[in-house]
């Protein structure tokens, strides 16, 4: 696996398609060492090439599995906040959208859930509940140009109140995978604490298959 990246990549494509299929394995003790492989090997693996998707699918089918009535209740929170809060999200898209357009950038502006897993980390390591977690939703900005990113997050710095400590510049010192991008934190549009992703199309292609594109 060292020596050539298609077998790491074949044994990760393995060990997604065993993770899809652990419902079928019928030993608890199985299913739970194979979990726990997974989420101390296979899935830091993935991170490491830049694989984020099947990192992200690698980690949620392990916390399934490992802690089911703790991802089952992220879950359910989240679809509640989702059937409350579609209107809201789209608002801040809008709004993150204008505020660019005003600047003179022609972008990309998408919103999305942060996963169970990464919630219920936050949550240990803060010892706080879901309700009093402000930034559930990440916003990505992507734009045609490094030049434009740093516009992209002048334009939303001036527009937002910055939160302290949550800038990243992976641009000018990228992960040692190569991923780059800006990473922001703002009480953003309706006053919504969130996490703002600003980068650009190639950035985008290596942050979501790695070494593989």
């Amino acid at each position: 696996m060292s020596e050539d990246i298609r077998v790491l990549l074949v044994k990760l494509a393995d060990r997604l398609h065993n993770m899809r299929t652990l419902g079928f394995v019928k030993s608890e003790v199985s299913r739970r060492r194979s979990a726990a492989e997974t989420m101390d090997i296979y899935a830091p693996l993935a991170e490491r090439i830049g694989m984020q998707p099947w990192r992200d699918e690698l980690v949620d089918l392990a916390f399934a599995e490992l802690n089911p009535d703790a991802r089952n209740s992220i879950i359910t929170r989240l679809e509640l906040l989702r059937s409350n809060g579609r209107d809201l999200s789209e608002k801040v898209i809008f709004a993150l959208h204008k505020t660019l357009s005003e600047s003179g950038l022609n972008a990309e502006v998408s919103g999305r859930e942060k996963a169970a897993y990464s919630i219920w980390t936050k949550m240990q390591r803060k010892a706080a509940p879901f309700e009093a977690l402000t930034d559930i939703m990440a916003f990505r900005v992507i734009v045609g140009s490094v030049e434009e990113c740093y516009r992209a997050l002048g334009a939303i710095h001036g527009a937002y109140q910055v939160l302290p400590g949550r800038f990243k510049d992976y641009i000018s010192t990228p992960k040692p995978n190569g991923y780059q991008s800006l990473h922001t934190g703002v009480i953003g549009p309706e006053r919504m604490r969130i996490e703002v992703q600003i980068r650009t199309c190639e950035m985008h292609e290596i942050a979501e298959y790695g070494l593989a594109s």
